[in-house]
């Protein structure tokens, strides 16, 4: 169950450890909207509609969840750079939420979300080569792929991260992690030229990073990295809303404090970073939808009532409990 109070959110979602059944996938598609529906069925593997369909529900959950907005009135719209947002009609001060915004990552085994309240937020998660849909066979190629979008004091850093090609490719998911945040938080996502910003990664547990973009630092981002699970990497970032990239106006427009002063930035800025808390498809759920999937999920359950497990919480680095039984969680 999600058990976090605030609209400062970290979520994940355990991919492998959901196998859904056809009633079970019915159900969902069903509560995800006719767009989300015909988006899902666009992907030919089935992984990728399980990331698609695990993606809107975290979205819907975060809104409803963070700003006590009925499930069916949840409208999530995109910035042409693609950065989802709510649009609110409601004063979201009093959920201490006036610039609130989030952000989703889908690689590999893991589904994730961030939320802020006043600052601009985005989040990536980077998957080991085996994980990914399309993996690149050697560090080579993933040198050679993208050695135009890493700076050089960044290759530096990978290269000497160690001597065979696991490490520094692990090395080089961080970075990528870092720069995949940064783009999105601004909110051009893919519009943004990767080459133009180099990180800098502080050592911790979790690790923090600065940044500089064309050379020059960029004290008004804060940035976290940690691992999840087996060899994934993700980072959150945190940034100003001046520096939000949006053509078409209709994320800013929902900005409640648009210049907030110095005293509260710094104090959203420096905020303790809330561990990221793991999540069944099931927690996603509204109450009034929990009977109904618990039905749909598993037939048997009514005759086999001890079935039903716990919802599992961790740091990511253990994967929840059972495939078989995730579905049955309440």
């Amino acid at each position: 169950m999600i058990t976090t109070d605030g609209p400062a959110l970290r979520w994940a979602v355990h991919l492998p450890s959901w196998q859904p059944q056809d009633r079970e996938w019915v159900f969902l598609k069903d509560i995800i909207g006719a767009d989300e529906r015909k988006q899902v069925e666009q992907f030919r593997f089935h992984d990728d509609k399980k990331r698609a369909v695990i993606s809107r529900l975290l979205k819907l959950a975060c809104v409803h969840h963070a700003l006590d907005v009925a499930w069916e009135e949840v409208t999530i719209r995109y910035t042409k750079g693609n950065k989802p947002y709510y649009r609110s009609q409601q004063d979201q001060d009093k959920f201490g939420a006036p610039n609130f915004n989030f952000n989703v990552s889908h690689e590999g085994d893991y589904v994730v979300l961030a939320s802020e309240p006043l600052c601009v937020c985005g989040i990536d998660v980077a998957a080991p080569q085996q994980a990914r849909s399309s993996p690149t066979k050697t560090f080579q190629e993933l040198y050679e792929t993208f050695r135009s979008q890493i700076s050089r004091a960044e290759w530096q850093t990978i290269l000497r991260s160690g001597h065979d090609d696991a490490t520094r490719e692990e090395a080089f998911q961080q970075y990528w992690s870092l720069k995949e945040a940064f783009a999105k938080a601004r909110g051009d996502g893919l519009g943004f030229d990767f080459s133009r910003a180099s990180f800098t990664i502080h050592p911790g547990h979790p690790a923090r990073a600065s940044v500089a973009v064309d050379g020059r630092p960029q004290p008004l981002w804060r940035f976290q990295l940690q691992r999840l699970g087996d060899r994934h990497w993700v980072s959150v970032a945190r940034g100003p809303v001046q520096d939000i990239v949006d053509a078409w106006q209709g994320f800013t427009a929902t900005l409640q404090h648009p210049c907030p002063s110095w005293h509260h930035y710094q104090v959203a800025l420096t905020a303790p970073w809330p561990a990221f808390q793991m999540l069944s498809v099931g927690d996603l759920l509204p109450a009034h939808l929990k009977e109904a999937y618990r039905e749909a999920c598993s037939p048997c359950l009514r005759m086999f009532p001890h079935l039903a497990v716990p919802t599992y919480l961790g740091s990511g680095d253990n994967p929840p409990v059972s495939p078989r039984l995730a579905c049955v969680r309440s």
